[in-house]
């Protein structure tokens, strides 16, 4: 058994703009019409977020805002369920709870880039120490199941409750990446 999502217009909403949608084959007992949104550019997930569907382009913009100089393709964070329902000539990173797409803070940047760059995930951490909420964290990273790159990553030192799955890189080996990435600068 699998579980399939569906984007629906609630009455009063517009649809997505002409460009954004794609048709999707039909499938027995479905509606005739099935769209697929296109996403190809941060103005999209823009229009996606106005049209509240949880949708986050992660960028090394993004990253290097908080504190992290860093070089990626850009991913977008979509619920799990709705991960297959997009067209995008990003990287989709499937999210398990949508919650943490709504209104994106450090901890769910954190827990985000757990999933494909760890010590990204703690190098921000580090430089945001004192916005980061450990109850937050915590939950984000038992939500999304990231335990063992949270153990890697020594992030057990920012929500003490997170288990430990695994065995963590050492301290020398983060003071070296710590050392060796240092801040953005600030702009005067």
């Amino acid at each position: 058994m699998r579980m399939e999502g569906s984007l629906l217009r609630e009455s009063g909403e517009r649809p997505l703009p002409e460009e954004m949608r794609s048709r999707a084959p039909r499938s027995r007992g479905r509606p005739r019409l099935e769209y697929r949104p296109r996403v190809r550019s941060a103005d999209d997930v823009l229009t996606l977020r106005r049209h509240h569907v949880p949708a986050v382009l992660i960028t090394p913009d993004w990253v290097s805002r908080h504190g992290y100089p860093v070089e990626f393709r850009p991913w977008l964070a979509v619920p799990a369920q709705l991960s297959g329902k997009f067209s995008s000539d990003f990287r989709i990173l499937p999210v398990k709870d949508a919650d943490a797409l709504r209104d994106p803070g450090i901890a769910e940047m954190v827990t985000l880039l757990l999933r494909f760059d760890p010590l990204a995930a703690r190098l921000v951490a580090v430089r945001n120490r004192h916005q980061l909420d450990p109850n937050e964290l915590y939950r984000r990273v038992r939500n999304e199941g990231v335990e063992a790159p949270a153990t890697r990553v020594r992030l057990q030192e920012f929500a003490p409750a997170i288990p430990k799955v695994g065995s963590p890189l050492s301290r020398s080996e983060l003071r070296w990446v710590e050392k060796n990435n240092p801040p953005v600068a600030e702009a005067a």
